[in-house]
């Protein structure tokens, strides 16, 4: 169902750290890893799924390190989630689709469409936040998140 594991939590953190870093320059592995906290062979698995998406460059030598690959406008927390893991949202569905477990319910399923919408207005909304707006005091991205959802902040 609906999850957020390890992996995305250290994948944000490490592009917000370098989406704050951006005029800066790069960052190593081994410093991305002490900065976040985050053990060196996870930061190594991550920052090599970033890359394969397109998410961040990487620069050898003496001043190489990891950057981003575009500007934090550009990057949607969405698309980090789906470099780093298969999504926010596992498909209930799925999961019988593929073999894992017998559903009885094959034809005619009234919660699947439930399921499937759910999971379309979550991809949605994380597509809809950049990493730009993370670099945000917390108050920034809280009037955002209430921006999307069509609230006002005074509950």
């Amino acid at each position: 169902m609906l999850r957020i594991g390890s992996s995305v939590e250290y994948a944000m953190r490490i592009m917000v750290r370098l989406a704050g870093q951006a005029e800066a320059g790069t960052l190593s592995a081994e410093r991305l890893s002490a900065l976040e906290n985050v053990p060196r062979d996870y930061v190594d698995q991550l920052l090599q799924r970033l890359r394969r998406a397109g998410l961040i460059e990487s620069r050898r030598g003496a001043q190489g390190g990891y950057r981003l690959a575009g500007a934090p406008r550009q990057i949607t927390i969405g698309r980090i989630v789906k470099a780093v893991d298969e999504g926010v949202f596992e498909g209930v569905c799925d999961k019988y689709s593929a073999g894992q477990a017998q559903c009885s319910h094959v034809d005619g399923c009234g919660i699947r469409p439930v399921w499937e919408r759910l999971g379309l207005i979550v991809e949605d909304y994380l597509d809809k936040v950049s990493l730009a707006e993370l670099l945000e005091p917390e108050t920034g991205v809280s009037a955002r998140v209430a921006h999307l959802f069509g609230e006002s902040l005074a509950r």
